[in-house]
C-alpha cells in the first residue's frame, strides 16, 4: 500500500533525527549523499565528516566534483538543515554512518522513499584536526572577481569558476615568489606588462595583490580584441584602479620604455619567443611564460638516428619539439643572465598544457654566455636545427 505524503515526511524527518541524536551524542561517524539527480555539471557526492576546530566540533562537508573538491564546514543544526535540503532533491540516497548502527534512506524515481538498518560499519568515531585552510593570495570579495564572473555579488566563487579562481591564486603566488627573490624586492614601484591579457583574470588579480601588499604598480595589459580591451578597461574604471590600463595591439606593436615583469601566457606558438625578445628590449627583471602550440622548431628539427625508434610516432615527435623548444629558450635567458625555472603549472581554459617558465634578472657575465651558447650549438647540432626562431636575440648580442 502507497503511503500518503505525511507518512513520507515522517519517514525523512525520523531520519533527520536520528541524524541529529548521533552528532549530538557523538555516535555520528561520517554521511553520505549519493545517486545525484541535480542539474549542476560535474558535483557526484557529498561526504560529511566531524572535524575538530581549536575547542569546537563541527561537521565538514565534501563536495565531490569529477574535477574538484570544495569543502565547507557547518554546525548540528546547519548540518542537519542541509542534509535535509539535498535529500530527497538533488541527492536520492543518504547514507548514516554511526557507532550504532547504518542507516540508510533511498528514494526511487518517484521520490518515494524507504528506510533500511544495517550492522554498524564503525565500532569507534574518529574526530579529525581540521585542516586549516589554504592561504590565499586573493581575496573573493574583490570587486573585480564579481565583474569578471568568478564570483557572485557575495563574493563567494562559483562553482563552475573555482578551477580559475584556484589558477589565478596560484599565479599571484608565484609571482609574489619570484618578485621576493629578485632585484625587485626593495621597490616601491612596479611596472607590468600583460602581453596577451585576453580576459585579463590574471592582470587584474596582480595589480590587485600588489598595490595591496606595499607596492604600488602601473600595470598595462595588450590584447588584439577590442571588446575584450573596452571591457577591461571598464572594469578597471569601475574598480578605481587608476594604474591598470588596456590598449589594444600585438606584441610586436607595444610602445612602453620599460617594464619590471612581463607576463605572457599561452602566446602561441612563436609569440611566445617574441614575447621573450619583448621583455629582453624592456630590460625586465621578472619573465613569466606558458608558452602552447610550439610548431616552430617540430617544422625545422630532426631527430636523432639513435633516438627514432622510441620518437617515431607522431604525439611523441610532438612532444620532444615542445620540450626542446622550451629548453633553448629557457637556456637563451640563461645566456642572458636570467636564472629560469621549468614546471608544471594548473592548466587553464585555453590549453591542456601547463608547462611555465619564469627567468628572473641575475649577474650577466661573458662566461655564462659563453657556456651557455656552446651548450645552446651542441642542442642544435644533434637535432640538426638550423635556428629555434629566438636566436636573433644571441645574434644581436654578438
Amino acid at each position: 500500500m502507497v503511503k500518503d505524503k505525511s507518512e513520507l515526511t515522517e519517514l525523512k524527518n525520523e531520519f533527520i533525527e536520528l541524524i541529529i541524536n548521533s552528532m549530538q551524542d557523538n555516535t555520528f561517524v561520517k554521511f553520505t549523499l549519493g545517486k545525484y539527480r541535480g542539474k549542476e555539471d560535474g558535483i557526484e557526492n557529498i561526504f560529511i565528516a566531524p572535524v575538530k576546530l581549536k575547542d569546537d566540533v563541527k561537521y565538514s562537508f565534501r563536495y565531490k566534483y569529477k574535477t574538484r573538491d570544495v569543502y565547507k564546514n557547518y554546525d548540528i543544526t546547519e548540518s542537519a538543515d542541509l542534509i535535509a535540503d539535498e535529500l530527497g532533491n538533488r541527492f536520492l540516497s543518504g547514507t548514516l554512518f554511526s557507532t550504532k548502527n547504518d542507516f540508510v534512506l533511498e528514494y526511487n524515481k518517484k521520490r518515494v522513499p524507504r528506510t533500511f538498518t544495517r550492522k554498524a560499519s564503525f565500532s569507534k568515531v574518529e574526530i579529525k584536526e581540521h585542516n586549516r585552510i589554504k592561504t590565499r593570495y586573493i581575496d573573493s570579495r574583490d570587486k573585480y572577481l564579481n565583474l569578471l564572473g568568478i564570483t557572485n555579488a557575495k563574493g563567494e566563487v562559483r562553482g563552475e569558476k573555482y578551477d580559475k579562481f584556484r589558477q589565478v591564486d596560484k599565479f599571484v603566488e608565484i609571482l609574489q615568489s619570484l618578485i621576493v627573490s629578485s632585484p625587485l624586492a626593495e621597490s616601491p614601484e612596479l611596472n607590468i606588462l600583460d602581453l596577451g591579457s585576453g580576459k585579463s583574470y590574471l592582470t587584474f588579480a596582480v595589480y590587485s595583490y600588489i598595490n595591496s601588499h606595499g607596492k604600488k604598480t602601473h600595470t598595462t595589459g595588450v590584447e588584439q580584441r577590442e571588446d575584450l580591451v573596452n571591457l577591461s578597461n571598464q572594469f578597471a574604471a569601475e574598480c578605481n584602479y587608476n594604474d591598470l590600463k588596456f590598449i589594444k595591439g600585438s606584441i610586436n606593436e607595444v610602445s612602453l620604455k620599460n617594464a619590471d615583469i612581463v607576463i605572457a601566457l599561452h602566446a602561441c606558438d612563436t609569440a611566445t619567443d617574441d614575447a621573450i625578445q619583448k621583455a629582453i628590449e624592456l630590460k625586465a627583471k621578472i619573465i613569466v611564460l606558458a608558452p602552447c602550440c610550439q610548431k616552430y622548431v617540430r617544422k625545422h628539427f630532426e631527430i636523432p638516428d639513435n633516438l627514432k625508434p622510441v620518437f617515431k610516432y607522431g604525439i611523441l615527435e610532438e612532444h620532444l619539439s615542445s620540450f626542446l623548444t622550451d629548453g633553448l629558450r629557457s637556456l637563451t635567458l640563461e645566456a642572458l643572465g636570467y636564472e629560469t625555472k621549468i614546471f608544471e603549472f594548473i592548466s587553464g581554459e585555453h590549453t591542456n598544457k601547463n608547462i611555465m617558465i619564469t627567468a628572473v634578472k641575475k649577474d650577466e657575465t661573458q662566461d655564462n654566455y659563453i657556456s651557455k651558447v656552446v651548450e645552446i650549438e651542441k642542442m642544435k647540432s644533434l637535432f640538426s636545427l638550423s635556428d629555434f626562431y629566438l636566436d636573433k636575440l644571441l645574434i644581436k648580442k654578438q
